[in-house]
């Protein structure tokens, strides 16, 4: 896959007509990748289901760069409550069990910022959505007809020339 194939995909995905409930579900999805490290079996898992379902994919990826970038900050929300999870007394015997399961400690279930990122995002699963959904109105509304308008998009649409050249350059 050529650069430009992939911005010209990343165009089509932000241009085609989309659904305010695509839009919203792939900003949750975003948000729940961002708030989780990025090494980690969930975040993996997370990505598998962003490309499994149908949600607006490159909303998903705006927002998951846009929640990495913060989470220096979210960090200081979901670490104490990853670790109140973790050292729970009462959720011990479950820790030890997923512990000595295989494949399940790649998930990073034992990092505090993992169970508190889905716990913060389980919380905020509702109002980003809600928010989501509307924006993607307002984004259909007002936005997707000047992008498919504007002279960027067209060019990367009609530019085979360009699509051919990135082919024969690799």
């Amino acid at each position: 896959m050529t650069p430009l194939s992939l911005i010209r995909q990343f165009i089509q995905g932000l241009t085609s007509d989309t659904n305010p409930r695509q839009i919203g579900a792939g900003i949750v999805l975003g948000l729940f990748i961002g708030l989780m490290p990025k090494a980690t079996l969930t975040a993996q898992l997370l990505i598998v289901l962003l490309m499994a379902t149908r949600v607006n994919i490159p909303m998903a990826l705006i927002t998951a760069c846009a929640v990495s970038l913060a989470n220096p900050l979210l960090d200081k929300i979901t670490d104490p409550i990853g670790y109140a999870l973790l050292t729970s007394e009462t959720l011990r015997p479950l820790w030890t069990r997923l512990y000595n399961t295989p494949i399940i400690p790649w998930t990073g279930f034992n990092n505090t910022v993992v169970p508190g990122g889905l716990v913060l995002g389980a919380l905020l699963l509702a109002p980003v959505y809600l928010a989501g959904k509307r924006f993607g109105t307002f984004y259909n509304e007002r936005f997707r007809e000047r992008l498919v308008r504007s002279k960027i998009v067209k060019g990367l649409k009609a530019s085979w020339v360009l699509d051919w050249y990135f082919k024969g350059a690799l």
